[in-house]
């Protein structure tokens, strides 16, 4: 949940309206063809069966605009709401759900993170974004509650969700308002948001164990987030952070300590900072303990 929303909103909605779009005349087109087809007596479709009319679709792209457009997350909801009510059967539908999912992650709404996001990719799974949005929530401590197999059950889902992802970022079609460097970076940071989330399922399986800490989880983590925070320019210090705490119940200390103060040195402000540099002091006194104080 912690994951920029400069990467998100960057990309993912810019995707979602381009990808509308898409849906929107790809659906025309089936209208137009199908109109022919009844104009020529061959049986076509008739009006809002075989698609969706120029006028409607102009009506649902101003709509799914709106939504897009709007700032308050309540109201933004609202407006999907209306959206589903209103073109039950567009194209676009899975991309507003998208939105109302980004809505609610900003409001802390986890669980409705995970059900518009998933409403999403159940019209519509080879979206990376919706993938990413959920396998990104699921993991997370306020997601995992009840037992461990409902625990597993969900880190599983998230694991299938980000796999899914990376297969399909390359697919992800340009929006017209990004240049091609910008278009790249935005590939490059959901695939860091990918790799990220991976680690976080893994880093959550290691603490599962009845013995302790699962050592092969642990090095699967670590591995994961070095790739999320490699492949960016702009890294996420959540990932620097989990990354450290991988390495700390490893017992690498030197390691924990290096990537504890990258996880500082990005933080802007929050409350990551803190954490990190707390842990680093607690750290260097473990490495270096105190010496007793010299007898008279």
């Amino acid at each position: 949940m912690n994951r920029l929303l400069s990467v998100f909103a960057a990309l993912a909605l810019a995707v979602a309206g381009c990808s509308f779009a898409l849906a929107q005349s790809q659906n025309s087109s089936q209208k137009d063809g199908a109109a022919k087809q009844g104009k020529q007596g061959k049986g076509g479709q008739q009006d809002g069966q075989g698609g969706t009319s120029q006028a409607e679709a102009e009506a649902q792209a101003q709509a799914f605009q709106e939504i897009q457009s709007e700032l308050d997350p309540d109201k933004q909801i609202q407006l999907v709401n209306d959206f589903e009510k209103k073109y039950p059967d567009s194209k676009g539908l899975p991309f507003a759900y998208l939105v109302a999912a980004d809505a609610y992650r900003q409001k802390g709404e986890v669980e409705r993170v995970v059900e518009y996001g998933e409403k999403s990719i159940k019209l519509k799974d080879d979206n990376p974004v919706a993938l990413l949005l959920v396998a990104s929530v699921l993991p997370e401590p306020q997601s995992l509650r009840g037992n461990d197999l409902d625990k597993e059950k969900k880190l599983s889902e998230a694991e299938e969700y980000a796999n899914r992802a990376i297969k399909l970022i390359d697919q992800i079609p340009k929006a017209a308002n990004l240049t091609d460097e910008q278009f790249q970076k935005s590939k490059s940071q959901l695939a860091s948001w990918a790799h990220s989330s991976l680690g976080m399922v893994h880093l959550q399986r290691s603490t599962m164990g009845l013995t302790g800490s699962d050592p092969e989880e642990l090095v699967k983590a670590e591995k994961e987030y070095q790739a999320a925070v490699t492949m960016t320019d702009r890294p996420n210090p959540g990932d620097y952070f989990r990354m450290a705490e991988a390495f700390r119940s490893e017992g690498k200390t030197d390691e924990a300590i290096e990537a504890f103060s990258k996880a500082s040195q990005l933080d802007q402000g929050g409350g990551i900072k803190a954490l990190a540099d707390k842990a680093i002091e607690e750290l260097k006194k473990k490495k270096t303990p105190e010496k007793p104080p010299a007898k008279p």
